[in-house]
């Protein structure tokens, strides 16, 4: 048998799993139609104003239980049949998945030789289809186990109306002489059913005043409840979380498209119904009340992705990405006589892109870990990987085969929609935290950072925007954390964020640059832990260092490799890590202000692995880019000079911070840029640095204490400017005024004691890391 004969035998067992024949559809469940008319006549029966007394009171409470048992009985043939049809759309869809591998793998057979060669050529062909038909049994079985879940809660709850039903309370007969004891007040509806009757109204274009107002009150959490649902510990009272939950099921099968409609046409009510899917769908939020299997509308314990109309869960439970094809033509047997052929290319699944639509119109505000957002998150996910896999087993479509070019599909097919569910879902952060750190988080990151994105990676870059925005209030760690794993990804995947596969070498920052630059963002407020030395004390418990603090910092400067493959991206990260370093040395500084002998050794250290990354990963990435190390030290001396220009603000730059912002003192330039490498020079050496510029640094902040000579600290306290900042004279304009500000530092700190140590510390620790200084990926030379 050949490895094509086998495929092919595979196929059939596959393919059997799916059954024979048209997969009956659900009408044959749906009774909703002879119900409805079943309750608007038992509406008409009502006792209305013509009969009153406790006997009409017992009947009415009777006749209204009877239209709420036969309305939700429905309600359930509808949500069944529904459930049906879905499981026969994941059983034609499964055929056609087959269908199109089958043809995928025969086409590439056909294109072979036929010899022994071609046998030969036919192995990985035949191992790839063979592949896809493991994933698509599994994930078609999958969706199908969960359909057959669903519909064995519909059955439980048909159950339900069969057991629970009070059509008059005890004892509540009406008196036995007949009189009449005048009209009982009538019973109220539960709290689910006037969920359910708003948001009807709402559908219908006849919401009330009081029912607009009962959907704001519902939908509005005050400042001490928002600030709970951030904290993941909101406890809501049950019978509001009830009645957004009714709200919600009651659009039914509706399909997003059509919800999005029906919130348009509500005008500035409509947000409320996104608001309502997010707080009824959040798994957090939390009643008291205990919990039930199935899970309860009318006493729930707490929110969920059940409580989301069953439109909305059929396209989050479905495929991210479809592909339409013909009919296929049978018998009268149900036998196959012709197969399905793809009419289109591959495409995001209808009602993803409306439902990104719906998110987005509600309050962002809402999006703390709901089951709404997660679901969409996992559509996205899903989408983005089979969008990334090359060869594409299932051809796009009229005009492309197997190994054409992706990016050139995507774009145009899968992107709009992509990045519309990214941006929906990127004011959720912990549903985005949960992605990255938690299983399965590399494998999303290689997706999301090899991915060719049409808008340049802004949507993609977009996910992690509120982490920089979070990064100095985090109670809970997440921006911390998410910070962390997206920083131990990037500096242990330094090799192929530099060269992203199928892009002749490219790095992320030319393929990506608006994820690049996002990236930079998050890593800014985490450029001390990095190298193990926490400044504010806000982040070192959730952001363990990525180098220790005795370690050369190989991951960091791998890191800033990556940052340094976008032009604003590296201006950003260098103004801040340059900021960071200045923050050691006046750290460092105020430690020995006390005359304690024990001073902030550990910042400085921290000071010379931070600035060593920050060289040497400028080397590292035009090393990569270049392929010559002479070359790569010229290119990453101008790149540096240029920097530090820019954030001293002594030309205008590119709009990441502002225009001319100075971030750092003027005067440091010999210490973060040293002097240019010699010409023939191949691989990053260290400098001879001047101590004057860090000495100046540190005596702004020394001349405030009662240290060193009184005359010398007083002659230097009047070369203070007006920012607080010594004005250091132009060595190359004003050599003797230069020299004499030297001079006068340099004596000043020859009796502060343990100054001179913390230099010292500053530069060994900087020059330790050249000792690996050749081109590193990843720690590896």
């Amino acid at each position: 048998m050949s490895v094509l004969d086998a495929f092919l035998s595979t196929w059939s067992n596959a393919r059997a799993t799916f059954g024979e024949g048209v997969p009956q559809p659900g009408t044959g469940y749906d009774q909703s139609a002879p119900l409805t008319t079943l309750k608007s006549d038992l509406d008409q029966a009502a006792p209305g104003t013509h009969w009153s007394g406790g006997a009409a009171t017992v009947y009415g409470n009777a006749n209204t239980e009877h239209q709420r048992v036969i309305g939700e009985l429905g309600g359930l043939d509808r949500r069944l049949a529904a459930k049906v049809d879905q499981s026969a759309q994941i059983v034609a869809a499964g055929r056609q998945d087959l269908d199109a591998v089958r043809k995928w793998v025969l086409d590439a057979a056909a294109s072979v030789p036929k010899n022994r060669a071609g046998e030969q050529m036919l192995v990985p062909i035949v191992s790839r289809g063979l592949g896809r038909l493991s994933d698509i049994v599994t994930r078609r079985n999958g969706e199908l186990s969960t359909v057959g879940g669903d519909i064995r809660t519909i059955g439980s709850e048909y159950q339900a109306l069969g057991t629970d039903q009070k059509f008059a309370a005890d004892g509540d007969h009406g008196d036995n002489d007949g009189e009449d004891d005048g009209e009982d007040a009538p019973e109220e509806s539960s709290a689910a059913e006037q969920g359910r009757q708003d948001s009807e109204a709402l559908q219908d274009g006849t919401l009330t005043d009081e029912q607009r107002q009962r959907l704001a009150e519902s939908t509005t959490l005050t400042a001490q409840q928002q600030s709970a649902l951030d904290e993941g510990n909101l406890t809501m009272p049950p019978e509001q979380m009830s009645y957004l939950q009714g709200f919600s099921q009651a659009f039914g099968d509706k399909t997003p498209s059509e919800i999005k409609a029906d919130m348009q046409a509500a005008g500035p009510d409509g947000a409320r119904v996104a608001d309502a899917f997010q707080l009824a769908s959040n798994p957090t939020i939390t009643t008291g009340l205990p919990g039930a299997e199935p899970p309860s509308v009318e006493r729930p314990a707490a929110g969920g992705e059940h409580a989301l109309p069953d439109g909305v869960r059929q396209v989050l439970d479905g495929p991210a990405l479809t592909q339409p094809f013909s009919d296929t033509i049978r018998d009268d047997n149900g036998n196959v006589i012709v197969h399905g052929e793809p009419t289109g290319p591959l495409q995001p699944t209808k009602g993803l892109d409306d439902l990104a639509d719906i998110v987005q119109s509600g309050n962002r505000d809402l999006q703390v870990g709901t089951d709404l957002d997660r679901g969409l998150m996992a559509k996205g996910q899903e989408m983005l990987e089979q969008s990334n896999r090359l060869p594409i087993e299932q051809a796009p479509g009229p005009g492309f085969g197997p190994l054409d070019d992706g990016p050139r599909w995507y774009h145009e097919h899968v992107d709009p929609t992509l990045q519309n569910m990214f941006n929906a879902v990127n004011a959720d952060d912990v549903v985005v935290h949960d992605v990255v750190t938690g299983p399965g988080g590399g494998e999303f990151l290689d997706d999301l950072t090899k991915h060719q994105w049409q808008d340049d990676g802004l949507a993609a870059g977009g996910l992690f925007d509120w982490v920089a925005e979070t990064a100095q209030d985090d109670p809970t760690g997440r921006a911390a954390s998410t910070a962390h794993a997206l920083a131990e990804y990037t500096s242990g995947h330094q090799p192929q964020l530099l060269n992203l596969a199928g892009t002749d070498g490219q790095s992320l920052g030319q393929v990506n640059p608006e994820l690049t630059r996002d990236l930079s963002r998050v890593f800014a407020p985490y450029l001390d832990d990095m190298v193990g030395n926490n400044i504010d004390g806000t982040n070192d418990r959730f952001f363990p260092p990525l180098d220790g603090a005795e370690e050369q910092p190989l991951k960091t400067r791998a890191l800033m490799s990556v940052m340094y493959s976008d032009d604003q991206a590296a201006e950003h990260l260098y103004r801040n890590a340059g900021s960071t370093v200045e923050h050691y040395l006046e750290r460092a500084a105020t430690s020995i202000t006390d005359q304690d002998p024990t001073s902030d050794n550990m910042a400085m250290k921290a000071a010379g692995r931070l600035q060593s990354a920050l060289d040497l990963g400028s080397f590292d990435e035009s090393y990569d880019r270049l392929q010559d190390g002479q070359q790569a030290l010229q290119d990453s001396y101008q790149r540096r000079s240029a920097l530090f220009a820019g954030a001293a603000g002594l030309v205008s730059t590119a709009p990441v911070v502002g225009s001319g912002s100075a971030f750092l003192s003027p005067y440091l330039q010999d210490l973060f840029v040293g002097a240019a490498p010699a010409v023939d020079a191949t691989v990053p050496t260290t400098p001879p640095r001047d101590a004057f510029p860090m000495q100046v640094r540190m005596a702004e902040v020394l001349i405030h204490h009662e240290l060193g000579d009184a005359q010398l600290r007083e002659w230097v306290q009047g070369q203070v400017g007006s920012d607080g900042k010594i004005l250091v004279p132009s060595h190359q304009h004003q050599p003797n005024d230069y020299n004499i500000l030297a001079n006068k530092i340099s004596s000043f700190f020859e009796d502060i004691r343990g100054a001179n140590t913390l230099m010292e510390n500053y530069w060994e620790s900087y020059a330790k890391s050249y000792t690996t200084a050749e081109p590193s990926i990843g720690g590896q030379k």
